[in-house]
């Protein structure tokens, strides 16, 4: 006995140009039925997760995109209708050999005449993630170049910062041995001597560790800080060059509990480079007077702001400080303030400069701060 198997019905030539034009699409697209079956895939979506024209239909999307089968096996039992929605970015999808990737979809439900269908674009994210860890990787780049060439301008400040505990150490060693060799039983004085001594060393470790924070090159390391020991940090290791460059400094930390999410040797970087910026802008003025304060009436918002009392910033040069490559000193790289700017952005916040009525120049970070 002869079984006749039925014909399929043939395809007709809208069927064909739909088809064409669903294959011609830059994303993967894919219908699935309510028991998340899918039952369509373009030509698009073969390439991306890996599979041969016509190997996807029949197979659970949990083997394709395991993130998104739930919300959409929901969706599917709703009664409402479901308007379409983005899902998550951190999704990720499989391609056939097991390899896990990032994807971006958007998802909507239709009705057709074999009933209810889910239609799911998705974008491969791999290309994108990759140029973005690039662009990370030269960001950290930037910022560690601009970090070496800020130490060079402060090394006076940092050796005379070192000068200061060791010689106080080498004093205190030489005072101790002078009273052993006159009186050996002034072990009290010997004693406050060698509390000297570790009190100086611990000073010195204090400014090679920060020294060595600003030209270590790593990642970001974000943690929580507190904005005002940013400042004094930045300050104390700039101290000594603003006693070079006679600038009186102030600081009016209104806020003193505020905590920021961050990495500290950036932060105090974007510090450094508006305080030195102050410094230089101050330098053909008979009063110069650096001051860094604090500020959070906007709710959710630190900012720090350094003032200087210089010529401040020319009108025409306004809309371009922040820009790369543009710079008013004779030997600058016009990177320092584009660098602040990107480290602040990173962070989720922002820098902006403006003129003070009394005269000189004001620039302002504002921070997210933490709950």
């Amino acid at each position: 006995m002869v079984t006749l198997t039925p014909h399929p019905e043939p395809i007709t030539g809208e069927q064909v140009k739909l088809r064409a034009v669903l294959n011609a699409l830059p994303l993967a697209l894919l219908l699935v039925d309510r028991h998340c079956v899918v039952r369509y895939a373009n030509d698009r979506a073969a390439t991306v997760f890996g599979y041969a024209q016509g190997e996807i239909e029949g197979r659970p999307l949990v083997a394709l995109l395991p993130d998104a089968t739930g919300a959409i096996w929901s969706c599917s039992h709703r009664t409402d209708p479901v308007a379409a929605r983005c899902m998550d970015r951190d999704e990720h999808g499989l391609r056939r050999d097991g390899q896990a990737f990032p994807v971006e979809l958007l998802f909507n439900a239709v009705e057709l005449d074999c009933g209810w269908q889910g239609v799911l674009a998705v974008a491969d994210l791999s290309a994108q993630r990759h140029a973005e860890q690039e662009l990370a990787v030269e960001r950290e780049s930037m910022a560690h170049m601009s970090r070496v060439t800020l130490i060079g301008e402060i090394s006076g400040s940092l050796a005379h910062e070192l000068n200061q505990p060791l010689a106080a150490i080498l004093s205190n060693a030489q005072a101790g041995l002078r009273i052993l060799r006159r009186d050996p039983g002034a072990i009290g004085e010997i004693r406050e001597i060698l509390q000297d001594i570790v009190e100086n060393d611990q000073r010195a470790g204090e400014v090679i560790s920060r020294l060595r924070g600003l030209l270590r090159r790593e990642t970001r390391t974000l943690g929580a800080l507190m904005v005002n020991d940013l400042v004094h940090d930045a300050l104390r290791v700039i101290r000594n060059d603003l006693i070079n460059r006679s600038v009186e400094y102030r600081l009016d930390l209104s806020v003193p509990f505020s905590r920021v999410q961050g990495d500290g040797v950036q932060l105090q970087q974007v510090l450094l480079n508006l305080v030195i910026n102050a410094c230089d802008a101050m330098v053909d003025s008979p009063r110069r007077v650096l001051t860094v304060r604090t500020d959070g009436s906007v709710p959710g918002t630190i900012r720090i702001e350094v003032r200087d009392t210089g010529p401040g910033i020319a009108a025409e040069r306004m809309d371009t400080i922040f820009a790369p490559f543009h710079s008013s000193k004779p030997n600058g790289m016009g990177m320092g303030l584009a660098i602040c700017r990107t480290l602040l952005r990173a962070h989720g916040g922002e820098i902006n400069a403006r003129n003070l009525p009394e005269g000189g120049a004001c620039f302002y970070i504002d921070l997210p701060l933490m709950e």
